[in-house]
C-alpha cells in the first residue's frame, strides 16, 4: 500500500471516530469529601468532561425496606441537559428514604445518546439529626409522615427502620400519662429488654420489646399492621416489623440512649 493511501485511510478512520462520538469523550465527577450529606444543606459537584454536550444529575438508591421486603429503588432528578461546559452544579439535599445513596452524573453526546457515567456514594443524614451526633437510637416522629427510627454508631447513621407513633399523635410531657394513645418526646434509655413481653393493659404479646419509659416500648407489631408503619398507628409504643425489631433488639444493649423527636424537632 502506498504511503499516500495509508495516510488517507488513517485520516478517514479518525474522522469516523470523531463523528460517532467515540473519540476524546470522558467524564469524572468531584464532590464533597464528607461521608454523609445532610438534608436541607447545599452541596456543589463539579465534573470534567471531554467530547460531551450535556449532563444529567440525579440521586439514586434503594428505599428503606419494610422488614425483609424490598420497597424498590428511587431516582430523584436534580438537573437535566446541563451544558457540559458549565462544569459544576449546586443543589439542596432533599429528604431521602435510605441510609445510603449515590449522586449520579450521566454524560450525553451531540446526538443525545448517553456515553459516560460517574457516581459517588454518601450516607444520608436527615435535617432533624443535623446536630445530633451522640450514638444511640433516634425515633424521628417530628412529622405525621415518613416516621423513621435511626441507629447512630460512631457518629454515623448505620441503620434506618420504618416505625410509627401513637395513632392520636398526642404529645405529653414525660411525667404525664393518660389512658389514651399518646407520645413523649425527650431523651431516655433502654431500661428493660424482653424477647416476648406480655402487655397486661392491652392483652397482647409484644415481640422483641425494649422499654424506655413507663409503658412505652419499641417492639414488633403483627404482620397485618405493617401497612400502617411510617405514620401514627400505635397505642403509644414505637412499632417495627418483626424482622427489624429483632435486628434492633440484638444490636442494642441495656442502657442505650434513646431520643424520641416530636413535633418541635
Amino acid at each position: 500500500m502506498r504511503i499516500s493511501s495509508l495516510f488517507r485511510l488513517v485520516s478517514l478512520s479518525v474522522l469516523l471516530l470523531l463523528s460517532t462520538g467515540a473519540f476524546a469523550q470522558s467524564l469524572s465527577m468531584v464532590g464533597p469529601v464528607q461521608a454523609e450529606l445532610t438534608e436541607g444543606r447545599t452541596y456543589t459537584f463539579s465534573w470534567n468532561g471531554g467530547g460531551l454536550e450535556t449532563v444529567n444529575i440525579a440521586l439514586e438508591g434503594t428505599c428503606t425496606p419494610l422488614g425483609k421486603v424490598s420497597r424498590g429503588s428511587f431516582s430523584i432528578p436534580l438537573a437535566n441537559r446541563i451544558p457540559a461546559a458549565v462544569g459544576e452544579f449546586s443543589f439542596v439535599i432533599p429528604w431521602i428514604d435510605s441510609a445510603q445513596f449515590s449522586v449520579v452524573i450521566k454524560g450525553y453526546d451531540s446526538t443525545g445518546g448517553q456515553v459516560f457515567e460517574d457516581s459517588k456514594s454518601y450516607g444520608f443524614r436527615p435535617a432533624v439529626l443535623a446536630d445530633r451526633t451522640l450514638d444511640g437510637i433516634y425515633v424521628d416522629l417530628h412529622l405525621r409522615v415518613n416516621q423513621r427510627l435511626y441507629v447512630q454508631k460512631c457518629g454515623r447513621i448505620s441503620k434506618i427502620y420504618i416505625c410509627s407513633s401513637s395513632q392520636n399523635y398526642h404529645w405529653l410531657p414525660p411525667n404525664r400519662h393518660i389512658d389514651e394513645p399518646h407520645d413523649h418526646a425527650g431523651i431516655f434509655k433502654v431500661i428493660q429488654k424482653s424477647p416476648l413481653y406480655r402487655s397486661k393493659e392491652f392483652d397482647v404479646d409484644m415481640r422483641w420489646a425494649m422499654r424506655y419509659l413507663s409503658g412505652h416500648f419499641i417492639h414488633a407489631t403483627s404482620k397485618r399492621l405493617y401497612r400502617y408503619l411510617g405514620r401514627p398507628a400505635s397505642h403509644g409504643c414505637n412499632r417495627l416489623t418483626l424482622f427489624d425489631a429483632q435486628q434492633l433488639y440484638d444490636m442494642t444493649p441495656l442502657g442505650t440512649r434513646v431520643e424520641v423527636i416530636g413535633p418541635a424537632g
